[in-house]
């Protein structure tokens, strides 16, 4: 495996788990498992977790997709 198959793996099974964590997510508040605020605190959990990340450049774009999706209304 070279390292751009392996850079482009890695992006992918990020964007793959995030798209399934905001699937999830929302699929919990729509069935009345969990409530907004219960979901802001996953984000939040996911961001105090990311934030120790924010010395590279990854963990710096995942804290700030996070943020855009507490700011958002979820």
């Amino acid at each position: 495996m070279t390292d751009a198959t392996s850079a482009a793996r890695a992006v992918g099974m990020g964007i793959a788990g995030g798209a399934t964590v905001t699937a999830l997510i929302d699929l919990l508040i729509a069935k009345g498992v969990i409530d907004r605020e219960e979901a802001r605190g996953v984000l939040e959990s996911a961001m105090y977790r990311a934030a120790m990340y924010t010395g590279t450049l990854e963990g710096t774009e995942a804290t700030q997709i996070i943020g855009k999706w507490l700011e958002s209304e979820m």
